[in-house]
């Protein structure tokens, strides 16, 4: 069935509802009006001028990931059996690696149901660069020096003391590999998650035009205030642990905005979380670590120490976060290196 032409121009075949929902986003008003009623509802609940609403792109991304999850969580409670991500005591570096590599495979199917949905590409929300690996290790090596230099600087005021375990060469070297192997997923996660999707889609929802930077710096707050949010549910975090996580996802946002993807946030957070458990044996985000390397020891008050926190609790976090925002604002945006997104 055809419709009539018009004045206005030739005319155009009935839709069907095998129509693709992109080509729906193309037609003009005149023709909207030609589709049945609640065709037209339906794209106007669902669809908008970039593509799936943000609000339906979240709960597509939250069904793979449930699903892929749960996949995952049955393939490995079969292979390794079931292991307590927070233990009473300690986390252990298998039930981090375990557990988190359960939630990666999740999150890659959340991305991969919206990819498949939506018709994008992981370049949309910042994964693709072809210096991912050159970012990744200097972002490492960035998260490795800035929590030496909080942790030394406890120390020199006489607030920590660092010691090293005695313990076998190969069994030091063998949990080295499986919380890097952990904290990776977790980085991986972590950045995928809020600085890549919800990052991307609040951008989206704010309506970012080229050269928006209200847009951006609104998406990068509230992204970064929920990453803060969700360590509430961590056991023996702190206000100011919630505060400091909050801000280096922040920090994040600014990398991903100044480097033109996530690889150098992905790096730092690996390495700064391996740092702080393997490394120094200090808890992360109130999680004591069951094995390490070198012990630190707090002698001073929780507000400047962290306590049971860790090193994201203590005051001293605080300047230490200016200067990394500084820095990498030194290194990538003020020497001509800034791509936003």
């Amino acid at each position: 069935m055809t419709i009539e032409p018009s004045d206005s121009g030739p005319s155009h075949p009935a839709p069907t509802d095998a129509e693709n929902p992109q080509e729906l986003l193309g037609r003009t008003q005149p023709e909207m009006a030609e589709l049945p009623f609640e065709t037209r509802i339906m794209q106007q609940v669902f669809f908008g001028p970039s593509g799936l609403r943000s609000g339906w792109r979240v709960l597509l991304f939250l069904a793979g990931f449930l699903l892929f999850t749960a996949l995952a969580e049955i393939v490995l409670t079969l292979l390794f059996g079931r292991i307590s991500f927070i233990p009473s005591h300690a986390l252990s570096a298998g039930a981090l690696l375990r557990n988190e590599l359960a939630t990666l495979i999740g999150m890659c199917g959340g991305y991969l149901a919206v990819l498949l949905f939506c018709h994008q590409s992981l370049r949309e929300y910042f994964w693709i660069d072809r210096r991912w690996l050159p970012r990744a290790l200097t972002g490492a090596v960035a998260g490795f020096i800035a929590l030496t230099a909080l942790l030394l600087s406890m120390e020199a005021l006489h607030l920590a003391s660092i010691v090293p375990v005695e313990a076998p060469v190969p069994w030091l070297l063998l949990q080295a590999l499986l919380w890097a192997a952990g904290y990776l997923c977790v980085a991986l996660f972590e950045e995928g998650v809020f600085r890549c999707l919800l990052l991307r889609t609040f951008l989206q929802a704010f309506g970012k035009k080229p050269g928006n930077a209200r847009s951006w710096w609104l998406a990068a707050l509230l992204s970064s205030l929920i990453f803060g949010g969700v360590h509430w549910s961590n056991h023996g975090e702190s206000l100011v642990g919630i505060s400091s996580a909050a801000a280096i996802g922040f920090i994040f946002c600014c990398s991903i905005r100044w480097t033109g993807s996530v690889w150098w946030a992905v790096g730092f957070h690996a390495c700064w979380d391996w740092a702080q458990s393997f490394f120094y044996g200090t808890p992360d985000s109130g999680l004591p670590p069951a094995s390490h390397w070198l012990t630190t020891t707090i002698t001073g008050p929780a507000r400047w120490t962290g306590g049971a926190t860790g090193p994201e609790g203590s005051l001293l976090i605080l300047p230490l976060l200016v200067l990394v925002l500084f820095g990498t604002y030194i290194a990538f945006a003020r020497r001509g290196k800034s791509q936003p997104a």
